[in-house]
């Protein structure tokens, strides 16, 4: 038997959703802006064919930030209704200015609530943003209330949630409970498997980036030589592999991540569970992974059509998706050769890439880099530098909060930053990078300095 959404989630959000469905309800057109990245990408594609579902036309983009410039565009267009979705709780003084009703549909922790808008951010209602719920499920659930229907677009929803890294570990809190119903509503199925992409097996190591093998991913030869060892066929098909084989090989592999000192939870997602969405015909990690090669390479518009259900898209899609790869190897094997720079308290390295700083950091972080200290990746551009950083969550366990960091630190250098405690960002002026660096080396060891007591 079906369970109610109501019976899900929190009565003082549901209040929350249900006001702004009731203004989704009163217009004929929504204007939908979402977060670039896969998180906001699938928010976008939900509400998009949500509002399509419930007989409303709509206008759908994305942007990495939103700042008084995206607020006069969006003016200037004269639209009913504006829904922001993974976006919006850190800058409300911005959203705020926005001419017609506005929806912001968040995860990220917010400064303030906003009696001008209608503010949907479960981290309000003391919802762990980080794990329990992504902006893609935030969005969903919204959607849901406008019409249950909408439990279908569960495999979208996994997509942002998968981008957002919430799966490392296992599904926890609302979203837990709302793909565990969507399972029990057959929208969704559950396998297990390992996690490579269907190639031959030399290939599908090789070109792993998640896991990433320390000597190993991004080399073919030494993938082949890994499996000469093993007595595998490295052109062998990743699914025509006997028991036998496919057990040896994911022994080997998960020994490798453990001398290469990854985090448990990376060796643990080695086997994983995979879930299929019958209604997009995709596995919600694919489909995460396609979107996050187009968002980073320039082609939201691309990752956009593909959430929507464009068939078409997946072919370019597909070239795209190895070009980011190729990209993040290129970074990772970087990295893994000649190591981070590194301060008292955190290490860091440069990119060329801005959007693949944050996908570098993350990985080389579960998987080589020293887990003592959060990792940050630095770009430099003509008058600024964008910033990403990545924890783990031992290091939040131990009292480090990302976003503070990143707020305090790049404000006393004129910036502006932060996101979650486990992953944030920040743009410091070009030129104040060591300034930068060292309060953000002094933050994190207050933060992590031994509580007396």
């Amino acid at each position: 038997m079906a369970t109610r959404l109501a019976d899900l989630v929190p009565n003082e959000l549901m209040a929350r959703v249900r006001r702004g469905v009731a203004l989704v309800e009163r217009v004929n057109r929504v204007r939908i802006l979402g977060h670039y990245d896969p998180d906001g990408t699938t928010s976008a594609a939900i509400l998009a064919r949500a509002v399509t579902r419930a007989g409303k036309a709509f206008h759908a983009s994305t942007s990495p930030v939103v700042d008084e410039d995206l607020v006069k565009r969006v003016n200037e267009e004269g639209n009913e209704l504006v829904i922001m979705s993974d976006m919006g709780s850190g800058q409300l003084d911005a959203v705020e200015k926005i001419a017609c009703p506005t929806i912001v549909l968040d995860h990220h922790a917010p400064l303030r609530d906003s009696d001008a808008v209608v503010h949907v951010n479960p981290a309000l209602h003391g919802i762990d943003g980080t794990r329990a719920i992504c902006g893609s499920t935030t969005t969903w659930l919204f959607t849901l209330a406008l019409d249950e229907r909408n439990w279908d677009l569960a495999g979208v929803a996994m997509a942002g949630a998968v981008g957002d890294m919430q799966h490392l570990g296992g599904f926890s809190g609302l979203n837990a409970s709302l793909f565990e119903e969507a399972i029990a509503r057959n929208v969704l199925s559950r396998e297990r498997g390992l996690a490579l992409r269907p190639a031959p097996v030399a290939e599908a190591i090789a070109r792993s980036v998640v896991p990433f093998w320390v000597g190993i991913s991004g080399r073919l030869e030494a993938a082949q030589a890994f499996l000469k060892e093993l007595r595998i066929g490295p052109e062998t098909p990743i699914k025509e592999l006997t028991p036998d084989e496919r057990r040896r090989v994911t022994s080997a592999l998960a020994t490798h991540l453990l001398r290469q000192r990854a985090d448990p939870e990376a060796v643990e997602a080695l086997v994983r569970e995979k879930f299929w969405s019958p209604t997009d015909g995709v596995y919600a990690d694919e489909l995460s992974a396609y979107v996050d090669g187009c968002a980073r390479l320039g082609h939201e518009g691309l990752g956009l059509a593909l959430c929507l259900g464009d068939k078409e898209a997946f072919a370019r899609a597909e070239e795209i998706r190895r070009q980011f790869d190729d990209v993040l190897l290129r970074y990772l094997t970087k990295l893994e050769g000649e190591g981070p720079f590194t301060k008292k308290h955190i290490q860091f390295f440069y990119t060329d890439e801005a959007t693949v700083a944050g996908s570098v950091a993350s990985i080389a972080m579960t998987h080589f880099l020293d887990p003592t200290k959060p990792t940050l990746g630095l770009s430099v551009m003509d008058r600024s530098t964008k910033v990403s950083a990545r924890a783990t969550k031992g290091l939040v366990a131990q009292g480090l909060d990302l976003a503070t960091t990143l707020r305090e630190a790049s404000e006393e250098v004129g910036g502006t930053g932060g996101g979650h405690n486990i992953a944030s960002g920040a743009t410091v002026p070009k030129g104040r990078e060591e300034a930068f660096l060292g309060k953000v080396d002094e933050i994190v060891a207050r933060q992590l300095a031994p509580k007396a007591g």
